[in-house]
């Protein structure tokens, strides 16, 4: 039924019907249809490659392919043709998240075949594909390459997925999602020595009752020689301003115990305090610089392009480098991207991609948008707080969570902020980059920054 024929041939047919009234110029968006998660952020040939979770056929999540692009500087994108449509038995049901490898000038990725059975009941294995250019790919005969057979007894077998490959002292391993049969979320570790034979190594990290039920879309790496894990826990239990969203993005610190695969947080933190961050995944430039891009949007919250039949749904959030000072993680935007906001002050019409920086003395209020609707940002001096406040949207954007979650926050010493506005967005950057809070909205006609007082 589904093919990279099909799906190239309908985009192309198509994409010129969408509306473009709410696409950002500066964020990477579909051309028509539906996109979550980053899948496969990598740097190969000297490019940047992109793929991600895409139905090109509806505005809404459905059976998933692999969509593709490619970029030199992270603020153009190039759309490539379909990298996996879901045509194999081993992945009939969906082509899920995965990741991609570079080795020896051959880009391979790996992903999850998801299966719904005769019976209703859900199998996800791991399947890998590998292209020479960049564009074609071609799935081994050997797929699936790991299954949830493998796993121990203890790991639920249909929520195996979203693998994280890396290479680590001449072994290929990947990180893999799962739940715990304690209900908890949990990473396994799967290793290989040739890309195709992969086997169960280890229980990776389980989660505690408080932090989540699954955690999605795995990612380690390391920061001069530090070791850090991004997880994307469904459910973890809110504490104040943070994990309010009910599907969360955390990092967490620690080290690695390669001989039992085994690794031992010593902290953790959500990576982003505003409403619209998850399934980031990171990759490595030409640099050695730490890259990550994250889906701008959350489960269980409103699709306002997809309910105004606009065509399409789904951003990523701007790519940000990561560094560590004082053992803590900064986020950065790259120069070449960070160049392509105008800078404006209060009160300026936003005509383009805007910047705007503050330097905090005192608690300030602001306003994004007009006079009847927009969103409120700033920092609040007494609580220590930077926010971001979604309650006078035209288009509220409330979701599954048991509280509306209108109002996020983080708590820091606030001495200046860089917000970057793009058509239906705000990322706010603190302290240069020690917190960022990013959320979407969605408000129509010219739109300003100005004090609320």
């Amino acid at each position: 039924m589904y093919s990279i024929e099909r799906a190239n041939e309908y985009i192309q047919a198509n994409k010129h019907h969408v509306t473009a009234t709410y696409q950002p110029k500066l964020h990477f968006i579909p051309e028509i249809g539906w996109m979550n998660d980053p899948n496969g952020f990598v740097y190969y040939k000297g490019e940047y490659h992109l793929f991600y979770q895409y139905n090109p056929y509806d505005s809404k999540w459905d059976t998933m392919h692999w969509g593709h692009a490619k970029s030199k500087d992270l603020a153009h994108w190039e759309y490539l043709p379909i990298a996996l449509a879901p045509d194999q038995d081993y992945d009939k049901n969906g082509c899920f998240s995965g990741s991609a490898l570079v080795v020896d000038d051959t880009l391979w990725l790996m992903y999850t075949g998801h299966i719904v059975n005769e019976d209703g009941s859900i199998s996800q294995v791991q399947n890998m594909a590998y292209s020479t250019d960049g564009i074609t790919f071609h799935k081994i005969k050997e797929n699936p390459v790991i299954t949830g057979q493998q796993l121990p007894n203890e790991i639920s077998r249909s929520d195996f997925r979203d693998p994280k490959l890396f290479e680590k002292d001449g072994k290929y391993y990947a990180v893999v999602a799962t739940q715990h049969l304690d209900q908890v979320g949990c990473v396994v570790l799967i290793e290989s020595e040739n890309l195709l034979d992969w086997s169960f190594k280890s229980i990776f990290l389980k989660g505690e009752q408080n932090q989540g039920i699954v955690w999605e879309c795995p990612d380690y790496f390391e920061i001069d020689g530090q070791s850090y894990l991004i997880v994307s826990p469904m459910q973890y239990h809110s504490e104040y301003l943070d994990f309010n969203n009910q599907n969360s993005n955390i990092i967490m610190q620690g080290r690695v115990d390669w001989q039992v695969g085994k690794f031992y947080p010593s902290n953790l933190k959500e990576i982003d305090h505003g409403h619209d961050f998850y399934a980031a995944q990171t990759t490595k430039n030409a640099d050695n610089e730490r890259v990550m891009i994250a889906w701008m949007h959350t489960w269980g919250r409103p699709l306002i392009t997809d309910q105004l039949q606009h065509g399409w749904f789904g951003s990523m959030s701007l790519p940000r480098i990561l560094t560590v000072q004082e053992n803590q993680i900064i986020q950065k935007l790259p120069e070449s991207l960070d160049n392509q906001f105008v800078k404006v002050e209060l009160n300026e019409e936003l005509k383009q991609p805007s910047k705007i920086e503050i330097d905090i003395k005192e608690t300030i209020e602001l306003k994004l948008g007009t006079k009847e609707d927009y969103i409120s940002f700033g920092y609040d001096a007494f609580r220590k707080e930077v926010y971001i406040d979604r309650k006078n949207l035209k288009y509220q954007l409330i979701g599954e969570e048991r509280n509306p979650v209108l109002y996020r926050g983080v708590q820091i010493q606030a001495t200046h902020l860089t917000a970057y506005i793009d058509q239906q967005s705000i990322e706010i950057f603190v302290n240069d980059g020690q917190e960022v809070l990013t959320s979407v909205f969605y408000i129509e006609g010219p739109k300003k920054v100005y004090s609320q007082r």
